[in-house]
C-alpha cells in the first residue's frame, strides 16, 4: 500500500490492535496485557493521520481550513460521545440515584483526565463510566492547539518539524522536572500517566513520523524492511520488561514513541503478513468500531464488575465481549454513521 493512498486498511487495523489490547486489558487480564500501551498507539495513530490530512490538504489549497477541521472534528467525535454519557447518566441514576454533573461535564468538555488526576469522579457502586473519557481529553486538546501551530508553521518548510521534536523533548524534561518537583510519590499517581502536558508527546511522534515521511519520500520505504521493525520491537519490548518506576513514568512515553516510530512503515506499508493480517477484514471492522468500542467496553466493564464480580473469569468476559461489541457495532451503524453523513453535507 503507497504511503500516498488515501485509505490505508491496515491503519485501521493498528487501531484494531490498540483498542484490543485495551479491551482485554479491563477484561480483568491487566496483570498480563498491557492496556496502556495500547493507548500510545492510538495516540500515535492519531498524530500521524491527522498530521497526513493536514498536509494533503495544505499541499492542494496552500492553506488549512481551520473552521472546517473543527467541523470535522466534533461530528466525528462528538455524535457517539453524547449518547455514550446519555446511557452512562441513565445507569448512574439507576444505579447510584443521581448523576453528578461535573462527572458529566468533565466527559463532555474534555478535561477529565485532571478530573481524574484530581480524584473528582464519583466513587460509589460503580467506577464512574465517564472516567474512560480521559485518553479523548488529551487528543482533545491537542486538537485545539496543533492546527493552530500548523497554520502558522507549515510556510516556513522544515520549521514545523523542528518545533515539534522540541515540544517532543519539552515534554520528556517536563516529566524529569515534575518528579523532580514532586518527588517519588508522583510515580505512582495518575499525574504523568494522564495529563496532557505529560503524554502529548505521544501524539507528537505520530505527527514528526509524519511530517518527516512528507518532507523525505523515500523515508517509508527505508522504514518498510524488517531491520527497522525489529529495532523498534525490541525497544518496545524491554519498555514493557523493565519494571523501574522511574523508568515507566517518565522514560517509557519517549522509547514507545521512537519503537513505534520504527515499527510503522513496516506494519502499515510493508508486504509481509503483519500488514496483510492488519488490512484483513475481521481486523478493518474492528479498526472502524474502535471508538465506540473503547467507549462502550469501559461502561459494561464496569457494570459487569459490579454485578458480576464473583463469577468465573469466562462468564465476566463473556458477558463484557457480548455487552460491549453489541453496543459498539449499534453506535458505530447508527451514531458514528450520522455524524459522518452530517459531515458529508456540512462540507461536501
Amino acid at each position: 500500500m503507497s504511503p500516498s493512498s488515501h485509505y490505508i486498511p491496515a491503519l485501521d487495523g493498528l487501531r484494531a490492535g490498540s483498542i484490543l489490547l485495551v479491551w482485554l486489558s479491563h477484561a480483568w487480564l491487566g496483570h498480563l496485557v498491557p492496556g496502556g500501551l495500547g493507548v500510545t498507539v492510538f495516540f500515535f495513530i492519531s498524530g500521524y493521520i491527522i498530521t497526513r490530512l493536514m498536509l494533503r490538504e495544505y499541499g492542494a489549497t496552500g492553506t488549512l481550513d481551520i473552521r472546517a477541521f473543527y467541523v470535522r472534528r466534533f461530528l466525528r467525535l462528538m455524535p457517539a460521545l453524547c449518547v455514550f454519557v446519555l446511557i452512562g447518566s441513565i445507569v448512574l441514576a439507576c444505579v447510584e440515584g443521581r448523576v453528578p454533573l461535573l462527572d458529566l461535564a468533565a466527559a463532555l468538555f474534555y478535561f477529565s483526565n485532571y478530573w481524574t488526576i484530581g480524584g473528582h469522579f464519583m466513587d460509589g457502586t460503580l467506577i464512574s463510566p465517564f472516567s474512560i473519557t480521559w485518553s479523548l481529553a488529551v487528543e482533545e486538546h491537542y486538537y485545539l492547539v496543533f492546527p493552530w501551530l500548523f497554520v502558522m508553521l507549515a510556510p516556513r518548510g522544515a520549521w514545523l518539524a523542528r518545533t515539534v521534536l522540541a515540544l517532543i523533548g519539552a515534554v520528556l524534561l517536563w516529566r524529569f522536572a515534575l518528579v523532580a518537583l514532586n518527588g517519588p510519590d508522583i510515580l505512582v499517581s495518575r499525574r504523568l500517566y494522564m495529563g496532557t502536558d505529560t503524554r502529548v508527546d505521544s501524539i507528537l511522534y505520530g505527527a514528526i513520523f509524519a511530517l518527516l515521511a512528507h518532507a523525505r519520500p523515500g523515508l517509508i520505504g527505508r522504514l518498510a524492511g524488517p531491520v527497522p521493525f525489529f529495532v523498534g520491537f525490541s525497544l518496545l519490548l524491554f519498555t514493557l520488561i523493565y519494571r523501574d518506576a522511574f523508568f515507566r513514568e517518565v522514560i517509557r512515553y519517549s522509547v514507545q514513541g521512537v519503537a513505534l516510530a520504527c515499527m510503522f512503515a513496516y506494519l502499515v506499508f510493508g508486504r509481509g503478513v503483519l500488514t496483510r493480517f492488519l488490512s484483513s477484514a475481521p481486523m478493518t471492522y474492528i479498526g472502524r468500531i474502535s471508538y465506540s468500542l473503547y467507549l462502550y467496553h469501559w461502561l459494561v466493564f464496569v457494570m459487569v464488575d459490579a454485578w458480576m464480580g464473583g463469577s468465573p473469569l469466562w462468564a465476566r468476559m463473556a458477558v463484557m465481549a457480548a455487552g460491549s461489541w453489541t453496543a459498539a457495532h449499534l453506535s458505530w451503524r447508527y451514531v458514528e454513521s450520522a455524524g459522518t453523513r452530517l459531515r458529508g453535507m456540512l462540507l461536501g
